[in-house]
């Protein structure tokens, strides 16, 4: 009996280090497993959390529309006014107003299709009237009778070129996270979002060229004015 307790214990010995080795792999090995498991969970975690953040983000972002509207005033049947309508369809928000605009009469040469833009001042209306509503309806702004005049004018100057309106609005509001945001939008003769890139460079434009500003209701003082460029 002894000497088989003698022989188990050089056997336990001779083994040593490879049961040290051995345990020293199934630890590591577990430690790994428990790691990538741990790991695993918290990217699954992360997956869930920006998942749910990017719903509240789409829930709490406002989606806004602009549309326009023509109306008639007198038995000409010129359109007299060009109306505009401003639609929250997402969220809610608050304090929205016009914080500026730019606008162009822009003139394409019958001779050689050249344009040529001229500043306008004061195309829109931009104290306009809010609904009350943070959401649906919010917000209608017009431009007097700024189509009328451009109409006018239009026909005055039609042996020389073809006129249109490029109109350039920027608007705030403030969400339900109470921050304000900012954009950028073209009225006329697109309803389109633009960017805050083009809006900088549109300003700067209209600033160059504001020595020659022309307001629509200056009729025979415009078209001579358009005449002497041409």
């Amino acid at each position: 009996m002894k000497n088989k307790i003698v022989l188990f214990r050089n056997l336990l010995e001779r083994n040593k280090i490879f049961l040290e080795v051995l345990t020293a792999v199934v630890l590591t090995s577990t430690s790994i497993f428990v790691s990538f498991q741990a790991n695993n969970i918290a990217n699954q975690a992360n997956i869930i959390s920006n998942t749910q953040t990017g719903i509240m983000k789409m829930e709490n972002t406002p989606s806004l529309e602009i549309r326009k509207i023509q109306t008639v005033n007198d038995s000409s049947g010129i359109e007299n006014v060009s109306k505009w309508t401003v639609l929250n369809n997402n969220s809610s928000i608050s304090n929205f107003e016009i914080e500026k605009q730019y606008a162009y009469l822009n003139i394409v040469k019958r001779e050689n299709s050249a344009e040529i833009n001229i500043p306008l001042m004061e195309y829109v209306d931009i104290e306009g009237r809010s609904t009350g509503q943070n959401e649906g309806l919010i917000y209608e702004f017009d431009n007097k009778n700024c189509s009328k005049n451009e109409l006018l004018t239009r026909q005055l100057i039609w042996d020389y070129g073809y006129t249109q309106i490029k109109s350039y609005i920027e608007i705030s509001y403030t969400n339900v996270l109470t921050k304000k945001e900012t954009k950028y939008y073209q009225i006329t003769p697109l309803i389109q979002e633009i960017s805050e890139k083009e809006w900088a460079s549109i300003k700067k434009d209209w600033s160059s060229k504001s020595k020659s500003v022309m307001h629509l209701q200056d009729i025979q003082k415009n078209v001579q004015k358009i005449k002497k460029i041409f």
